[in-house]
């Protein structure tokens, strides 16, 4: 049987969205049932890590040729817009010298 280059780039991609929804949908360990505070900065850079690893795998898993749904699109563009908004809002305030009111 002769595998076409398409049919393998199918293969691939379905092998890596099996693999990465686990990662994309399995909880940390203590994160069931866990009321356990964290401060501020340590529940914020989880956050952002796991936003990381979510948007490189998304990044990975779709072709630059992909035709994403209008909604998708919208929630791809609207959050990183949020997150260079907060991104330009820290670089101001932690700038060397600036001094908090």
């Amino acid at each position: 049987m002769k595998l076409t280059r398409e049919a393998l780039k199918d293969l691939i991609s379905e092998t890596m969205r099996e693999q990465n929804s686990l990662l994309l949908e399995m909880p940390e360990e203590g994160d069931i049932g866990s009321v356990e505070k964290h401060p501020d900065g340590e529940a914020i850079k989880k956050d952002l890590f796991h936003m990381s690893q979510k948007a490189q795998q998304m990044h990975d898993m779709i072709p630059d040729d992909a035709d994403l749904e209008p909604w998708v699109q919208a929630k791809i563009t609207k959050a990183a817009s949020m997150m260079s908004s907060v991104f330009d809002h820290l670089m101001y305030e932690m700038r060397p010298g600036h001094i908090k009111e």
